[in-house]
């Protein structure tokens, strides 16, 4: 089966896609209704356990998405893909952290090293498989898309917190950055075992994927070999020092091996902007605009690499509707070069009004025009 991203209707976005990772300067920024594989079990109301659990249950809900964004017709830059999930959990419970399933939220890695544990517990930890815990599963979903589908859609990359957010989870979050401070050989021990294991691992999924998308969220389409995405949450709750003496280096060590980084983080992390430069090739950013400001972020960082702005927990920085927030966006910016903005209404259930939803990507669109 010929893949989607070669078929002729989707040959003009491909190309969109790799004029903004070029950064060349495109007639409007890109934009899309956030809505990607994990969405599944929101927007078609598929049970979350079940979803996470079972491959099949995830290729249904996921094609099944597929085909409600086919049926109501969003024009936005969205490209079809699947991506094998189970949530932040997948890499740390390599390292044995159990991990708790839930009906109402992702799931939970719980501490391998506790908060009563020695820091040389960390010694005893293995150097784990990429089948080791759930990044087996991933692969096995993986396989499973591909056989089912005849490749015919990209993969995305599972879930991948970063090595500092998944030594975070390995090691008792509070013990974990005591240990920054008292026991910092260890703590670097660590994120050499997550480091190795997160290079290794994407080079087998990538192996068994027809065509691979190193982006786990947001739901972009980043092309192979220009770079790899990580959630680095933690960026947003530790001092630049720390960051940098902990996170810098095998950061770059990831960016050196895939060709660049996209780095997603929640909260505000306008302290780090610093270390942000420091990394080699980064490609990109993708934060939450009601916690990390869009002004000074885009006067930093505008033009000079991808900003993939959304809405966020809208609580410090609060807009009263979704087109406020892009509004917002579109009057700042002040060129299209590397601008995404990630969009979605402010009803769930507008998603399943075609009324309401085209009345929305409308009011978008307009926007996007005048500022364009």
């Amino acid at each position: 089966m010929v893949p989607i991203t070669h078929d002729p209707a989707y040959r003009d976005l491909v190309a969109r896609w790799h004029a903004f990772w070029n950064l060349e300067e495109l007639e409007r920024p890109l934009w899309l209704v956030f809505a990607g594989p994990m969405s599944a079990p929101k927007v078609l109301d598929v049970p979350l356990q079940s979803f996470l659990r079972d491959r099949e249950v995830q290729l249904r809900g996921e094609l099944d998405l597929l085909a409600w964004r086919e049926r109501v017709a969003i024009p936005d830059d969205f490209v079809p893909h699947l991506q094998p999930c189970q949530g932040t959990s997948v890499f740390a419970s390599a390292f044995g952290c159990e991990v708790e399933f839930f009906d109402h939220t992702n799931p939970w890695a719980h501490p391998v090293i506790g908060s009563d544990d020695p820091p040389e517990k960390v010694y005893e930890l293995p150097v784990p498989e990429v089948t080791a815990g759930q990044l087996g599963d991933m692969l096995a979903f993986t396989d499973h898309f591909v056989q089912q589908t005849d490749g015919h859609y990209p993969i995305a990359l599972t879930d991948l917190q970063g090595p500092l957010d998944t030594a975070y989870l390995v090691w008792d979050p509070c013990s974990f950055m005591t240990a920054m401070y008292t026991n910092p050989k260890e703590v670097h021990h660590l994120m050499r075992l997550v480091t190795d294991l997160i290079i290794a691992f994407v080079k087998e999924q990538r192996a068994r994927s027809p065509e691979f998308v190193p982006c786990h969220f947001p739901p972009l389409y980043l092309p192979d070999g220009q770079g790899l995405a990580i959630s680095e949450d933690v960026l947003a709750v530790i001092g630049a020092d720390l960051y940098r003496e902990f996170a810098l280096p095998y950061n770059n060590e990831l960016s050196e091996e895939f060709g660049g980084l996209f780095v997603h983080s929640c909260g505000s992390f306008l302290h780090q902007f610093d270390n942000l430069e420091r990394i080699h090739g980064l490609r990109g950013l993708n934060f939450g605009a009601t916690e990390n400001p869009f002004q000074p972020t885009w006067e930093r960082f505008g033009g000079r690499i991808a900003l993939v702005p959304h809405l966020g927990l809208n609580k410090d920085i609060h807009f009263d509707t979704a087109l406020e927030f892009a509004e917002h966006v579109l009057h700042h910016k002040t060129t299209n070069r590397g601008l995404c903005l990630l969009v979605s209404p402010d009803d769930l259930q507008t998603l399943h009004d075609p009324v309401a939803l085209g009345r929305f990507v409308d009011d978008l669109k307009g926007l996007i025009r005048k500022h364009s």
